[in-house]
C-alpha cells in the first residue's frame, strides 16, 4: 500500500513538473512573438501576441493590394484650421477629417494603406507645435483611422521632435489604436520582433528606416530604425526566418526639394535589391521622384518608389503640392510570388485661404477641378495652367509604364 501511494506521489509530481515546463515554453514563445489580427474589412486591428496581421483565405491565387502615400506633415496653419472647424477656437477640439475625405474613396479600394506620419503625435500634454519641432494634436489619430490607413510609418527626421520620451508616448498612442506602426520602438525586445502582416494567406514583412533625426540622438540605440547596413541585414534575416512571402522597406531618405536621386538613395536601393527586398517606399524629399525596377544577380526584382512627395503639408511653392500614391499588388500563386500592377497615382494637396484660415484636402490629380485649383493658395487663379504643369512634371519624372 505504501509503495502504491509513493508511486502515485511520484507520478503526480512528474505531471506537475511537465505542466510547469509546458507553461514556460508557451510563455517563452509569447515573449518572442506579437500578433496583430486584421479582418477583411477592418480598418483597425486587435493587438494580440505576435507582430502579425492574420486572415484566412482559400483562394488558390492570392492577391493583397497596397497603397502608400507620403509625408503627413501637419503645420500650424493646418491644425489651426482643424481647430476652427470644430467647436470654439482654442478649446482643444479638432476636425481633421476634411484633409482625407476626398482621397478616401481611392484608398478604400486597397487592402493595405500606408502613410508616413512625419509630424510626431506625442500627446496633447506636450502642446501643439509647428516647424522645426512638430507636435500634432492627437485628435488627428482618429481621422487617420477613419481615412482607412492601417500602416503608420514613424521612422523619419522628425521622430525626436519631442525627445525620446515623446516618441515613446507616441508609440503608446498608436498602440491603443491597434494599427500597425513601424520604425520606432518602445523596447529592445520590440525592436527585435519582426513586423509581419498576414492577409489572404500572404505574409508580408515590414521594415522602416530614416537617414537621421535632424541631429538629435535617441536615448537608446534601438529607439528608431536608422539606415545602416548591419541593421538592415539583421532585420531582413529575421523576416526570412519567420517565413515571409514578401518584404517591404520604408526608407526616409534623399534631399529635401530635390527631384534627383542622391548617393544615399542609390546605395541603399542597391542594398535592398541585393538582399531581395520586394518593394521600397521612399519619403522625405517633399517632391515626387522616379519609380523603377532593379534586378540583382539572382534575378530578383525590387520595385522602388524613390519619393512620393508630401501628402498633407503647408510648404512654399506650388511644386510641393504635387504628390503621389504608390499602388501595387502582392501576388502569391502556387510557388510563384511577385509584385503586380505597379502604379504611381498623381495626387494634389489643395490648400486655400477661407474662414478657417488655410484649409486643405487631398485629391487625385485627375479628379482635381480647375475651379478649385484657381483658389489654391499657390496657384493664384492659374489653376488650369498648374494642373497641366503638374501632369507634364509627372510624365517627365515617372516612367510611362507606372502611370495609368
Amino acid at each position: 500500500m505504501r509503495r502504491r501511494k509513493k508511486e502515485r506521489i511520484i507520478i503526480s509530481v512528474f505531471i506537475l513538473i511537465s505542466l510547469l515546463l509546458f507553461g514556460l515554453v508557451i510563455a517563452f514563445n509569447k515573449v518572442r512573438e506579437k500578433t496583430y489580427n486584421m479582418a477583411e474589412n477592418q480598418v483597425t486591428s486587435q493587438v494580440t501576441e505576435k507582430n502579425t496581421y492574420k486572415e484566412k483565405s482559400e483562394d488558390t491565387a492570392k492577391r493583397v493590394s497596397f497603397a502608400g502615400v507620403g509625408d503627413n506633415l501637419i503645420h500650424d496653419s493646418i491644425y489651426n484650421a482643424a481647430d476652427m472647424r470644430k467647436g470654439v477656437y482654442g478649446d482643444g477640439q479638432y476636425d481633421f477629417d476634411k484633409l482625407y475625405e476626398n482621397i478616401k474613396p481611392s484608398l478604400d479600394k486597397y487592402d493595405l494603406r500606408y502613410i508616413n506620419q512625419e509630424s510626431i503625435v506625442a500627446g496633447d500634454q506636450y502642446g501643439k507645435s509647428n516647424y522645426p519641432l512638430f507636435n500634432t494634436p492627437q485628435a488627428i489619430i482618429p481621422s487617420i483611422e477613419k481615412a482607412g490607413f492601417n500602416i503608420i510609418n514613424m521612422a523619419n527626421n522628425h521622430s525626436l521632435d519631442r525627445g525620446s520620451q515623446g516618441l515613446v508616448d507616441s508609440i503608446k498612442l498608436w498602440d491603443k489604436t491597434g494599427l500597425c506602426h513601424i520604425g520606432a520602438y518602445e523596447s529592445e525586445e520590440s525592436r527585435r520582433k519582426p513586423v509581419i502582416i498576414e492577409k489572404k494567406g500572404i505574409k508580408i514583412g515590414l521594415i522602416a528606416y530614416t537617414y537621421g533625426t535632424n541631429g538629435m540622438s535617441p536615448d537608446t540605440p534601438y529607439r528608431i530604425g536608422y539606415l545602416n547596413e548591419k541593421d538592415i541585414r539583421s532585420d531582413i534575416a529575421r523576416l526570412r526566418r519567420a517565413g515571409v512571402d514578401f518584404i517591404l522597406a520604408s526608407a526616409h531618405w534623399g534631399q529635401e526639394g530635390q527631384l534627383a536621386i542622391d548617393s544615399v538613395q542609390m546605395r541603399y536601393a542597391q542594398l535592398f535589391n541585393d538582399l531581395g527586398v520586394d518593394v521600397v517606399l521612399g519619403t522625405h524629399a517633399h517632391r515626387i521622384q522616379k519609380v523603377e525596377w532593379k534586378t540583382n544577380d539572382k534575378g530578383e526584382k525590387t520595385l522602388i518608389y524613390y519619393g512620393t512627395g508630401n501628402f498633407v503639408a503647408n510648404m512654399i511653392g506650388a511644386h510641393t503640392y504635387l504628390e503621389g500614391m504608390a499602388s501595387f499588388d502582392f501576388v502569391k500563386k502556387g510557388n510563384d510570388k511577385y509584385i503586380d500592377n505597379p502604379k504611381f497615382i498623381p495626387l494634389v494637396c489643395h490648400l486655400e485661404a477661407n474662414q478657417y484660415g488655410y484649409d486643405g484636402s487631398v485629391y487625385r490629380l485627375d479628379e482635381y477641378p480647375v475651379e478649385l485649383a484657381n483658389r489654391h493658395l499657390y496657384m493664384r487663379g492659374a489653376g488650369a495652367y498648374n494642373i497641366e504643369l503638374y501632369k507634364n512634371s509627372v510624365n517627365s519624372i515617372v516612367p510611362k509604364e507606372f502611370l495609368e
